[in-house]
């Protein structure tokens, strides 16, 4: 109808997806409920934690001769398993995939399998065998290996080896299709076929008539961290922060302000959630800015019971209540969690922190939004680079706060996780962070978000207070940590006006099992109790960089030097390189009329970091700082 067939819509190109399905599962259950289906295999999937209506699928498959399961740990599903076959890591086996059509791809182990582990497809090829004797691959590396040798031969599949990926991609355009107006019945059917469902399941009638029995629309949703849950083990996902509401740890009940005040609702504060089918479940509340009243959100991806150490027990499953009716009431218990909550304070204060314009002004004058600059004076002398200077602008307007950023720069500087308790007082170790600010009303709020890493200051004001020379200007403008100069003092960090540098209390390296240990980067300290830590431009890749361009007499590429939050940003909001190169594009962002450096006009700290003004595509006008507008 929109005329995007065969442009936007290309569907002789299309990626083929999962194909499964509620109604296969369905299909699946009543099967084994009525002794058709006697032997199954579940293979990389948790449906008995995952799947809405667990009890009747483990009642379903308690009747099966046989079950199988092939995950990577004793779970919820492999708890009714006959036997369970722990699979391989997808870095520790072999495999080939057709990514696109036309274009195939190799995996070759990484790793030798760490576990006494068997790959998924050994064991099919083993079960194979034992029914077919003309199989004659002795695992399945051979197997593949002989279905490619036997299509392309040996030398292609030595080249595929060393390249990884073979063919090319076909761009065929499809031809455009002509809509078909009688589709629109099959809509509206579908509609109403849902409609009088809902009617249905959202009947009232087994809730309380009084007037605490308000009854709410339940939205089940997945976080960015967790997802599904299939990871929540994984400690650098449970502290990672929610991007909106800056918790981790746990899911809550999220909840407009207007209601938590007309209920005298507090932040953590436990409520019991009433299901029309009878169930019921305590969860702690989030009061949200910006969310409808009349409707509770809960996340899924918590409350396991069999992932491991660190994701067992956290939250509240609700993964059941997925298929039923999502119309609820609640009412207040005397209990309080407290939730872990890595910014508390969500406002500027009236200062020049995100800057905003609208698109009007800024294409009428791109300076629009800075505050008049002055020119302060400093006490110190102006530091003199006569090779590189690193710096770093950051696009407020191309962000979406997502976080990744956050993960990355973990994983690339052996960064560890505190757990909820010593993020309640504050001491997460994330040596970039993610603010959300909002600006409006609370019932209908806009978010801004702004990456806040180590500003490198030029006038540092760590440097100067530090008592043993442990944080220090380099010759090439980086704010290095000596962690053998440290001793704890932090004064650095009261002095620091970005509250960017973290203070490790604990030797977190003590608490690091086997095989975590693999995935420290060798490449940066591994930091004891008792130092200062904060972001170093990621100095590692700095000199990795600088040593391949000195061994190949060359100067260094622009581009060629990427941190680790730069890398992996989907949105590409954050330009790194040398500012002393007049033709880098980090310089030219530096100069950009629309850059602002943080704070700078009320601390003259100079910073080696810039943030570009967020632009906003309204005629509304973007709320002054001063009047209290964020």
């Amino acid at each position: 109808t929109l005329g995007n067939d065969g442009k936007t819509i290309n569907y002789r190109q299309s990626f083929p997806g999962p194909f499964g399905s509620n109604k296969n599962m369905e299909k699946l259950i009543s099967g084994l409920e009525s002794g058709q289906i006697k032997r199954v295999i579940i293979h990389r999937v948790n449906p008995l934690y995952a799947w809405p209506d667990q009890k009747r699928l483990g009642a379903a498959l308690r009747k099966a001769d046989l079950v199988v399961y092939t995950g990577d740990r004793m779970d919820e599903t492999g708890l009714y398993a006959d036997y369970v076959l722990p699979d391989s890591h997808d870095l520790e086996k072999w495999g080939d995939w057709e990514f696109k059509k036309g274009v195939f791809s190799i995996g070759q182990p990484a790793i030798r399998p760490l576990y006494n582990t068997r790959a998924f497809e050994d064991s099919l090829l083993t079960w194979m065998k034992s029914a077919n004797t003309s199989i004659k691959a002795e695992n399945f590396y051979h197997y593949v290996k002989n279905r490619w040798t036997t299509r392309k031969g040996r030398d292609f599949w030595n080249q595929f080896l060393a390249r990884g990926v073979a063919g090319s991609e076909s761009f065929s355009v499809s031809t455009p299709r002509s809509f078909q107006s009688s589709a629109w019945q099959t809509v509206k059917a579908a509609l109403e076929n849902g409609e009088k469902k809902n009617k249905e399941m959202n009947s009232t009638e087994n809730f309380p008539k009084n007037e605490d029995a308000k009854v709410y629309e339940l939205v089940l949703y997945e976080t960015s961290g967790l997802r599904h849950g299939d990871l929540s083990n994984v400690s650098w996902l449970m502290e990672f922060p929610d991007p909106v509401t800056k918790i981790c740890w746990d899911n809550y009940l999220c909840i407009s302000p207007a209601e938590a005040l007309k209920k005298g609702l507090k932040e953590g504060q436990v409520v019991s959630l009433s299901f029309s089918f009878g169930e019921k479940l305590e969860v702690p509340i989030h009061i949200q800015p910006g969310q409808s009243e009349g409707v509770l959100g809960l996340a899924l991806g918590f409350g396991r019971t069999h992932a491991g150490s660190i994701g067992n027990k956290v939250g509240v499953n609700a993964w059941p209540f997925l298929n039923q009716s999502r119309q609820v009431s609640f009412k207040k218990t005397g209990k309080f969690i407290p939730l872990a909550n890595v910014q508390g304070h969500h406002s500027m204060e009236g200062r020049d922190i995100v800057l905003e314009t609208t698109l009007k002004e800024f294409l009428h004058n791109p300076s629009s939004g800075l505050p008049k600059h002055h020119k302060a004076k400093s006490l110190w002398p102006s530091h003199k680079y006569t090779g590189h200077k690193w710096g770093m602008v950051i696009d407020l307007n191309s962000c979406t706060g997502c976080g990744t950023c956050i993960l990355a720069c973990q994983s690339e500087n052996n960064i560890p996780t505190v757990g909820k308790k010593y993020v309640l007082e504050g001491r997460e170790m994330h040596w970039i962070r993610v603010d959300r600010y909002y600006e409006g009303s609370p019932e209908n709020p806009r978010s801004v978000h702004q990456p806040v890493v180590c500003m490198h200051c030029e006038n540092a004001p760590c440097e100067t207070v530090c008592p043993v020379l442990a944080t220090v200007h380099s010759s090439e403008g980086t704010n290095d940590m000596i962690y053998n100069r440290c001793v704890g003092t932090r004064y650095c960090s009261n002095n620091c006006p970005y509250k960017v540098r973290r203070f490790n209390w604990f030797n977190y390296v003590k608490k690091i099992e086997e095989p975590l240990n693999m995935a420290l980067n060798p490449d940066v300290t591994v930091r004891s109790r008792g130092v200062m830590e904060k972001c170093s431009f990621c100095i590692q890749r700095i000199h990795q960089v600088k040593g391949e361009a000195k061994r190949e007499d060359r100067p260094l590429k622009d581009g060629e030097l990427q941190t680790a939050c730069q890398q992996s940003c989907p949105a590409k909001a954050i330009t790194f390189g040398d500012l002393n190169d007049p033709k880098s594009q980090v310089q030219k962002e530096f100069k950009a009329k629309n850059s602002y450096a943080l704070l700078d006009d009320h601390l003259n700290t100079k910073p080696s970091v810039k943030y570009k003004t967020k632009i906003r595509n309204t005629k509304e006008k973007i709320p002054s700082l001063e009047k209290g507008g964020h």
